[in-house]
């Protein structure tokens, strides 16, 4: 007899079931425990979860998450930042920036999309350019041209 579309095999055991074709791993992800403290300078291709403590400057080609609950000390430079925790330095996203209802940003946000919830809190400028989102505030970009 089948059962929710499950064929038997003549000898009345299930058919194996079709396994799907594996997707493509899971990008690597480094993550700052809510225990840790990292102190230093962190660059590479890889998302970065902060759930403790970070004091230094960040920049990776993928995406930065500041749970609720992390700190950071530093910049940020990264494809997409999402701030959830304490942020007291520059957010520098080269595609999008979001700060959740829990964030607190001392320092400049720049990102040609930029999302901030409803409670977050802001001490600083937002910048919304496709090509403002690495070069950094207005006054630098200024004096080099």
């Amino acid at each position: 007899m089948a059962i929710f579309g499950k064929t038997e095999s003549p000898a009345g055991t299930p058919a194996p079931a079709e396994h799907p074709v594996p997707s493509s791993p899971p990008a690597p992800q480094s993550v700052i425990g809510a225990k840790a403290r990292f102190v230093g300078e962190l660059s590479g291709d890889e998302d970065i979860a902060i759930q403790g403590r970070f004091e230094g400057n960040i920049d990776v080609t993928r995406r930065v998450l500041v749970a609720p609950g992390g700190e950071m000390k530093g910049d940020i430079h990264a494809r997409s930042v999402v701030v959830g925790g304490r942020v007291h330095g520059q957010v520098r996203a080269e595609e999008r920036a979001e700060l959740l209802a829990s964030a607190s940003v001392q320092g400049n946000v720049s990102a040609p999309k930029v999302v901030i919830a409803e409670g977050a809190q802001l001490q600083g400028n937002v910048a919304m350019s496709t090509t403002a989102s690495a070069r950094g505030p207005a006054k630098e970009r200024s004096e080099e041209q």
